[in-house]
């Protein structure tokens, strides 16, 4: 225990950390605490809205179609004529809006076409502004949504996909597991049991009981995906990844107390002393809220830990990007 004489008192939010004086000096070093480290990418330089990369509940979708159509109403502004495509999208929302957004399944399918728009521009210009980058919106939109309540709705499996129980689960003894949860719970039906293992992969990877496994993958795949090479500790005392080539230490945390806050200071700290991290980030759940998002972005903001910065998981890829280009 340090005496309070000899220790230095730090807020972090509404959560009181007490951090030695000569640890202070040793965590930092050869760094000052003011000009430590260098600039690094944060959540509002590079996020983009959590309602792009994907549905948390109807209000998402409602955001994302208004923002499209704010954006067609300032563009059309300074036009004589508005285009045919702009006119039936505004027609479309105006439909909407009239029968309300919420268990809508024009707005839902609506909204699932603009965001496989985004994920496309994304994927080609690494990132984008609409108000800059324009979706281009097709001549017979509403038969886009059409088709996609169609297939969505009208699915023929055995049709579809004529695929046979051992092609399904071609190793043996998942097969064998696999039919005895079908006759156990299913009393026989195939389809209401894959129906159940999706349900279940869906909660898993963007619902609220999204587990730290699932993150931590999602993070390793990123980080492939870019062909960096990568360390996974798991020691109580250090972040979970460490990436040599960025000089980057990565911590995922699926949740977060004002507790585990004073633990978590003292893993970066220990991180950037051992390592001499140029970076060390916060990776949490893309569902988190605005308000429990900045909530995890105390300790950031304190500058306790002057290289850290607090992301969701959907930004990452963006963020080494931001990194990788430094």
């Amino acid at each position: 225990m340090h005496s309070q004489e000899s220790g230095k008192l730090k807020k972090i939010g509404t959560f009181s950390k007490k951090v030695d004086s000569e640890k202070i000096d040793q965590h930092h070093s050869p760094f000052t605490l003011k000009k430590a480290f260098p600039k690094k990418p944060t959540a509002t330089s590079l996020s983009t809205p959590i309602y792009h990369r994907k549905r948390r509940d109807w209000k998402d979708d409602q955001l994302l179609i208004e923002e499209l159509e704010s954006i067609l109403h300032d563009s059309n502004a300074t036009r004589e004529e508005i285009s045919s495509e702009s006119t039936e999208f505004l027609n479309i929302v105006e439909s909407i809006r009239k029968n309300g957004f919420e268990a809508n399944a024009d707005a839902i399918f609506l909204a699932m076409w603009i965001r496989e728009q985004l994920l496309k521009m994304a994927a080609e210009t690494g990132s984008y502004d609409l108000r800059v980058h324009p979706i281009a919106l097709p001549g017979n939109l509403s038969e886009v949504i059409m088709s996609k309540d169609r297939f969505l709705t009208n699915l023929d499996i055995k049709k579809d996909f004529p695929l046979t129980l051992e092609q399904l689960f071609p190793d043996s003894r998942i097969r064998g597991f696999a039919l005895e949860r079908i006759q156990l719970l299913h009393h026989g039906n195939l389809l209401a049991y894959l129906h159940t293992l999706v349900a279940r992969e869906r909660d898993s990877l963007h619902g609220y009981s999204a587990s730290i496994s699932d993150l931590i993958h999602i993070c390793e795949h990123k980080i492939r995906a870019r062909k960096l090479r990568y360390v996974s500790r798991f020691d109580a005392a250090e972040v979970d990844i460490w990436v040599p080539g960025l000089s980057l230490g990565i911590e995922i945390r699926d949740s977060l107390t004002e507790k585990s806050k004073e633990a978590l200071v003292e893993v970066f700290l220990h991180t950037n002393s051992l390592r001499h991290t140029t970076f060390v980030v916060l990776v949490c759940p893309d569902h988190l809220s605005d308000v429990e998002f900045n909530s995890w972005r105390q300790i950031e903001r304190s500058g306790i830990v002057p290289n850290l910065s607090t992301i969701r998981i959907g930004d990452l890829g963006n963020y080494l990007d931001k990194l990788s280009g430094a």
